[in-house]
C-alpha cells in the first residue's frame, strides 16, 4: 500500500506552523499546503528553506487573513478592510446554494487574480515551486477552474485530481462524533472537537484500508494558539490530527505493513507515468 499523508493549512498560525514542523520531523507527513497570504508566511517560509526535500504545496485560501492581490482588483472577495471575506459568511449567503451564486459570489477573473497572486507569493518566498496544488476550505467551481489553470500552466499536480483516484479516509463510515463537523458546518462545537479520534478510528479500519494501492489521509494538524480562535471554527481538534500523524501506533503500522509513505512529488511522477489517471 502507498500511503500519502497531507496536513493543510501550513503558515496558518504560529502554532499551527510549529504543529506541522513536529509533524514533519517527528511524524509520517508527507505534504503540506502553505497559507501564502497570510501574514506570518514570509517567517513561515524560513521552515521550507530548511527542508528543502520536503513536499510543501500551496493551499489557495479565499477566506481567511488578507488579500495577496490588491482589493480594487477582488471587491468581490475582500471585505471594507481588503480582508477575505470568512467562510461562515458565505455559506449563509443564499447564493451559496447553486453555482450560479457561486459564481457571483466568486468571480473567475477575481478568483484567478487572487490565487495567481498567491502562487506567485508563495515562489517568492520560498525560492522554489509548490509541490502540488489545493484548495482550502469551501470551493467554488470557478476556484476549481482557476486552480486546475494553475496546475496546467505550470505541470503541478492538483490534490483534487489525486483524491479522486486514491482511497481516502474521507470515505470511511462516518461516526457519531464526526457528525458535527466543523470544517463543513463552520460552527465552533469545543465537545464535538475534543471527541474527535482520527488515530482511533484509521486503527479500527486499518484492514480495509490496507486493501487500497493508494491511499491518502488527511487532516489540519497543529498546535492550538489564541490566534487561531479568531480566524476559523476548526481549531482545538487540530491536536487530535497532530496526535494522529505523530503517534508510535502509526508508526509501527507503516512499519508492520510495509507501507509506501508517499508525496505529490511521487504522485507527479505517476501520472506522468500513466500509472495514476
Amino acid at each position: 500500500m502507498k500511503l500519502l499523508v497531507q496536513g493543510d493549512d501550513y503558515g496558518f498560525t504560529k502554532g499551527v506552523t510549529y504543529g506541522i514542523v513536529d509533524a514533519i520531523d517527528n511524524g509520517i507527513l508527507t505534504c503540506t499546503g502553505m497559507f501564502a497570504n497570510m501574514e506570518i508566511a514570509p517567517w513561515a517560509a524560513e521552515f521550507i528553506k530548511a527542508r528543502p526535500d520536503f513536499c510543501f504545496g500551496i493551499d489557495f485560501n479565499l477566506v481567511a487573513g488578507p488579500s495577496c492581490a490588491a482589493a480594487e482588483k477582488i471587491p468581490h472577495l475582500v471585505d471594507e478592510n481588503g480582508r477575505l471575506i470568512r467562510s461562515s459568511v458565505r455559506i449563509h449567503d443564499p447564493r451559496w446554494q447553486n453555482e450560479a451564486g457561486r459564481a457571483e459570489l466568486f468571480p473567475y477573473t477575481e478568483v484567478y487574480t487572487e490565487i495567481k497572486a498567491q502562487y506567485d507569493r508563495f515562489v517568492e518566498l520560498t525560492g522554489r515551486k509548490p509541490g502540488y496544488l489545493n484548495g482550502h476550505s469551501i470551493v467554488a467551481e470557478t476556484m476549481l477552474k482557476a486552480i486546475r489553470k494553475i496546475a496546467d500552466e505550470e505541470d503541478l499536480p492538483f490534490a483534487f485530481d489525486f483524491m479522486q483516484f486514491a482511497f481516502t479516509t474521507f470515505s470511511l463510515p462516518e461516526e457519531e462524533d464526526e457528525k458535527n463537523n466543523a470544517s463543513v458546518s463552520k460552527v465552533f462545537d469545543a465537545k464535538a472537537q475534543l471527541k474527535k479520534d482520527p488515530l482511533g478510528k484509521f486503527l479500527r479500519y486499518k484492514e480495509e484500508i490496507l486493501n487500497h494501492e493508494y491511499v491518502m489521509a488527511g487532516g489540519h494538524p497543529g498546535y492550538v494558539d489564541a490566534d487561531l480562535f479568531a480566524l476559523t471554527s476548526l481549531s482545538i481538534e487540530r491536536c487530535k490530527d497532530l496526535e494522529f500523524v505523530t503517534s508510535p501506533l502509526m508508526k509501527a503500522f507503516v512499519r508492520e505493513n510495509q507501507v509506501e509513505l508517499i508525496d505529490y512529488y511521487d504522485v507527479a511522477k505517476a501520472m506522468k507515468q500513466g500509472l495514476i489517471q
